[in-house]
């Protein structure tokens, strides 16, 4: 298939804490001819690190709640239940972006991090590429206060079993995306990792 992309312009139009940019382009169609000419904003991102503390020895995952803007909009709950995430730092890589946001968001040193799956979030107008992964650690009660101050975070953190998250995931209290692939993934594997690392 060819796989033609004609970029007709690219600009900025708004700097902020996530850039947009305007793009129109034309691209080939399934049946051979190109599109008319598409306008699409998309909002920069960049390379993301997701991550799911799971304590194997005693069988808990820790989430972080948060507030969030998006789902105010949608007339939904704006804080949030979430994976430990952050952006990934010019010429970082994402298991060191991972363990970066553990220690910020969840005062947590991971001891080990698998690899849990990548993907784009929201591809028709994020330009945001997740690696997600599961990380190894001692996890004491939840309930605690993290964040950084200069980016105004505000995270409190919630240690849960691990059918507790599942039905969580269930119900739909727990709705963060990446944080539902990490769930599932380690759903999956989640008999290996007590072996490994109980």
């Amino acid at each position: 298939m060819d796989k033609t992309v004609e970029i007709i312009s690219r600009e900025t139009v708004h700097q902020g804490f996530y850039p947009k940019t305007v793009l129109r382009l034309r691209h080939r169609r399934f049946d051979g001819t190109m599109s008319e000419e598409i306008s699409r904003d998309i909002l920069e991102q960049g390379g993301a690190a997701v991550v799911l503390p799971y304590d194997a020895a005693t069988d808990r995952v820790l989430l972080i709640e948060q507030f969030r803007p998006a789902p105010l909009l949608m007339d939904d709950d704006p804080w949030v239940l979430e994976a430990v995430a952050g952006r990934v730092e010019t010429g970082e890589d994402p298991a060191a972006t991972a363990r970066r946001e553990a220690v910020e968001e969840a005062g947590l040193v991971l001891t080990d991090l698998v690899h849990a799956g990548i993907g784009y979030s929201s591809p028709g107008c994020l330009k945001e590429l997740a690696t997600i992964f599961v990380g190894r650690c001692d996890l004491a009660e939840g309930g605690a206060l993290h964040g950084l101050a200069d980016e105004h975070e505000d995270i409190r953190t919630h240690v849960v079993a691990f059918d507790e998250a599942m039905a969580m995931a269930a119900s739909g209290r727990l709705r963060n995306l990446p944080a539902l692939v990490a769930l599932y993934w380690l759903a999956g594997n989640r008999a290996d990792l007590r072996r490994r690392w109980a």
